[in-house]
């Protein structure tokens, strides 16, 4: 797992990336960390696995460094916000940015260590053994932007492709797709809430920029608290 850390301060991102390293030796994982204290330099990078970025940066901000790797990369980034300002969330939420979370400065390990763990079980340990024909094909579940029921099978929409599965929908979604990032937003599609761009009262648009019907009036709501939920 390769995860880029962005503060301004480097005696912040010296702490941080000593307690990743730590972390990597604890769980026997490969995890490796590259130090920015400039966001145009970050941008100049491949993408990483996981971004921490300081809310509050001279130049560049986080909100701005977000999106401008949002736009960079279609959406697939993973970002979790680094700052002790209480409106922070909404903001995010607002400038339509899906976070992985939220950590105070410092940075507590115990809290650290467990965004790692939820990020490393949902990006890779995070996968699907489908029925395929007379065989299975495995799938991680964060390639997964929706599934949409056609007919008697159900199509799943990945970043640049589509494949079919010998699955209705509804069994789709009581089973490989139960998790809590799945949600069912009208009777032919399912989506995976990490990947949702915007949304309004008719309709939800996912990264890449494909819009869906919506038919679920507390779709806000449920949305929110997914979110919420990561911090």
């Amino acid at each position: 797992m390769r995860i880029a850390l962005c503060d301004e301060e480097q005696a912040e991102n010296e702490r941080l990336s000593g307690l990743i390293e730590q972390y990597a030796v604890e769980k026997s994982r490969d995890v490796r960390c590259t130090c920015f204290t400039d966001g145009r330099e970050l941008l100049k990078e491949e993408r990483y696995d996981l971004y921490f970025l300081d809310y509050f940066m001279a130049g560049m901000n986080g909100v701005e460094l977000a999106l401008a790797l949002k736009e960079k990369f279609a959406g697939a980034v993973s970002i979790c916000f680094l700052t002790n300002y209480e409106n922070a969330a909404i903001e995010v939420i607002n400038n339509r940015i899906y976070a992985e979370g939220f950590l105070k400065k410092p940075v507590d390990p115990a809290l650290l260590y467990e965004k790692l763990d939820l990020f490393y079980r949902s990006s890779f340990d995070g996968h699907l053994s489908l029925r395929k024909g007379s065989g299975f094909e495995t799938l991680r579940t964060r390639d997964i932007l929706y599934a949409e029921a056609y007919g008697k099978h159900t199509r799943l929409h990945l970043f640049g492709e589509t494949r079919e599965y010998n699955y209705l929908l509804s069994e789709m979604e009581s089973g490989p797709l139960s998790g809590a990032q799945f949600f069912r937003i009208h009777r032919s599609y399912l989506i995976n809430m990490n990947h949702v761009e915007r949304f309004d009262a008719k309709s939800v648009t996912l990264v890449g920029g494909e819009t869906l019907p919506l038919k679920v009036k507390t779709f806000r709501e449920v949305y929110q608290d997914f979110i919420f939920s990561r911090r």
